[in-house]
C-alpha cells in the first residue's frame, strides 16, 4: 500500500496511508487543497484531486508548484521528515564513551601486558612473560571484537556503542532513511579518516570538521561527505 507524505504551506504534515488519508480528508485534519507525494509520483499533487474529494481545490494554488518532486523521486530538505537532531551534548557524550569503551576493552589488558614487560625487565628476565602474553592477546582479541560490533551496528541502526546508549543514530539526510555501510561506515568514517591524516591539512580539516557542529542542521562536514546526520532515535 502507498504511503502519502502529506504538504501544507511548505511544512510536512506526516506520512500517511490511503485508508489515513480517507479519513483525514472525511474529518478535515487533511484539506483537498493540501500536497502530497508518493514514491512513483513525478509531482505533488493536490490531495482533492488524488482522491476524488468532492471539496473543490480553491484556484490559489500556483500553477509553478514549488514543492515539486525531482524526476529521481527524491524528496526536498523542505519535505523531509520531522525528525529531532541529537543535542551537541549527546553527541559528545556518545564519542566519550566510545573512547572509554575502547579504553576499557583494549587499553587495560594492553597496559596490563605492558606492565608485565617492565617488571620482567627489572628482574632481567628474557622474553614475553605469561602475564604479558594474556595481556596482549585479550587487548588484541577485544580491539577486533569492538571493531566488528560497532561496524554491524552501525551498518544495520547508524549507531556505535555510545550512541546506542544515548539514543541517536546516524540517518541519510534529509529524507531519514538508513543509511548503510557505504555512508556510515565507508564514507562518514573511512573516506573522513584518510582526509585527517594528511600531513598539516588534515589537522586543519579536523578543526574544521568538528566546528561545523556548531551549525543550525548540527552536520559535520563528514555528515555533508556521506550525506548523513545524526537524530535522536
Amino acid at each position: 500500500m502507498s504511503q502519502y507524505h502529506i504538504a501544507r504551506n511548505g511544512q510536512q504534515l506526516g506520512v500517511y496511508a490511503e485508508q489515513d488519508v480517507q479519513s483525514g480528508l472525511a474529518s478535515g485534519s487533511i484539506l483537498p487543497t493540501d500536497l502530497l507525494w508518493a514514491e512513483g509520483m513525478a509531482d505533488w499533487q493536490p490531495v482533492g484531486g488524488r482522491f476524488g474529494s468532492s471539496a473543490q481545490v480553491t484556484a490559489s494554488q500556483p500553477a509553478f508548484n514549488p514543492y515539486a518532486a525531482p524526476q529521481s523521486n527524491v524528496i526536498s530538505s523542505a519535505m523531509s521528515p520531522v525528525r529531532e537532531l541529537a543535542s551537541l551534548g549527546q553527541r559528545l557524550g556518545a564519542a566519550l564513551l566510545d573512547f572509554l569503551v575502547g579504553g576499557v576493552v583494549v587499553g587495560v589488558p594492553y597496559a596490563i601486558a605492558m606492565a608485565s614487560m617492565g617488571m620482567a625487565e627489572g628482574s632481567h628476565q628474557e622474553g614475553l612473560t605469561t602475564g604479558a602474553k594474556i595481556g596482549f592477546a585479550v587487548a588484541g582479541i577485544g580491539f577486533l571484537a569492538l571493531i566488528i560490533y560497532n561496524l554491524v551496528l552501525l551498518s544495520t541502526k547508524g549507531q556505535t556503542i555510545g550512541k546506542k546508549w544515548l539514543g541517536i543514530r546516524i540517518v541519510t539526510h534529509p529524507d531519514c532513511q538508513k543509511a548503510g555501510f557505504v555512508k556510515a561506515v565507508l564514507l562518514r568514517g573511512f573516506v573522513n579518516g584518510i582526509i585527517g591524516a594528511i600531513p598539516l591539512l588534515g589537522a586543519l580539516y579536523s578543526l574544521i570538521d568538528i566546528c561545523c557542529i556548531f551549525r543550525a542542521d548540527r552536520r559535520c562536514i563528514h555528515d555533508m561527505i556521506a550525506g548523513t546526520q545524526v537524530i535522536k532515535c
